[in-house]
């Protein structure tokens, strides 16, 4: 597995990332512990013992923090489908570049979520007794210095990047587990590309300037027509053949081969490359010794690659002979 869907599971469901927002609360109240026990020590006295102090951090804290954490997410994913991440390649430089990525957003999010932050809070806390000129001094224009932005930073990285990493690492396992139920599914790794007698068709009989004769289909390159008659690329030369294109989709292995266009069919296994050609359609280059190229349109694209995935995802020991024209 090179490269991984980013499905973004934290992020776009943002009350499954409470936990997170639970580790980023405590971790910071550790530390105002660490460097300022005494200073908490007498504000639990003062509001009157452990539990009203933790009523007052519930109230006052939590509660109005987990706007702070929907708008964190809510930022990651806008910036997620504005770049267009889709997909990560896990290597890890792309992985690096793609945290390094993320960062910005975590850097300016505070300017957004601030305001309404610190609304809730002055609701909850203050309640029932509001006070306008308490709210803008207190809770907006005095909230806006570099003292509360340090403050904050710490716990918007551990949400930010808590969820990101963690949405990374399920989305790392759903797809490992997805290719290993498709693996225990086919027992065999032999069954999908080695055709078993009586299913797919094995060889083909055919013709030439020399006569006629009998070829492995798993020899091919690909199959066409031209001018309403069939033929078979082969390293050997260009042979005629008496089926359609219907019927050699029908009986041809469907994981050894691919329908990509009305007049061609082409063997996955000696694919080398494709890539964008020009008014919607898609060049397919060939391991030939002529290095050939055949065209495909653009709807039968998802079709390719997912029929390519499946060839490529075989790990086998076996692979269909191929004359030597490398």
């Amino acid at each position: 597995m090179t490269e991984v869907l980013l499905n973004l599971k934290y992020i776009r469901r943002p009350f499954k990332s409470l936990s997170i927002l639970l580790l980023a609360f405590f971790t910071f109240q550790a530390f105002s512990w660490v460097f300022a026990f005494e200073k908490n020590v007498s504000i639990v006295k003062k509001l009157g013992g452990p539990l009203s102090y933790i009523w007052i951090l519930f109230r006052g804290g939590i509660l109005p923090e987990i706007s702070t954490l929907i708008i964190v997410l809510m930022l990651l994913n806008i910036y997620h489908e504005a770049c267009q991440i889709k997909r990560l390649e896990l290597t890890p430089k792309k992985v690096f570049k793609y945290e390094v990525k993320i960062l910005p957003v975590m850097l300016i999010a505070f300017f957004l979520f601030n305001p309404v932050t610190q609304t809730v809070r002055y609701l909850l806390v203050e309640f029932p007794s509001y006070n306008l000129d308490l709210y803008l001094e207190n809770y907006l224009q005095g909230t806006y210095n570099i003292k509360l932005y340090f403050t904050y930073l710490i716990p918007v990285l551990i949400m930010g990047y808590g969820a990101v990493n963690g949405s990374l690492i399920i989305d790392i396992m759903e797809q490992r587990r997805q290719q290993k139920k498709r693996t225990s599914e086919t027992p065999d790794p032999f069954q999908s590309l080695t055709p078993q007698p009586g299913a797919y068709l094995t060889h083909l009989k055919v013709k030439s300037t020399y006569g006629e004769t009998i070829i492995a289909v798993q020899d091919c390159f690909w199959f066409e027509t031209e001018d309403r008659y069939y033929y078979a690329i082969h390293p050997t030369g260009r042979f005629a053949i008496t089926k359609t294109m219907n019927e050699l989709e029908a009986e041809l292995n469907p994981e050894m081969f691919f329908r990509t266009k009305r007049n061609c069919i082409i063997n996955l296994s000696f694919v080398a490359s494709y890539s964008y050609w020009e008014n919607g359609k898609y060049s397919i280059r060939m391991q030939t010794p002529n290095n050939d190229e055949t065209d495909m349109p653009r709807a039968r694209l998802q079709d390719f690659k997912n029929r390519l995935v499946r060839f490529s995802a075989q790990e086998v020991e076996y692979l269909p002979p191929k004359s030597e024209i490398i």
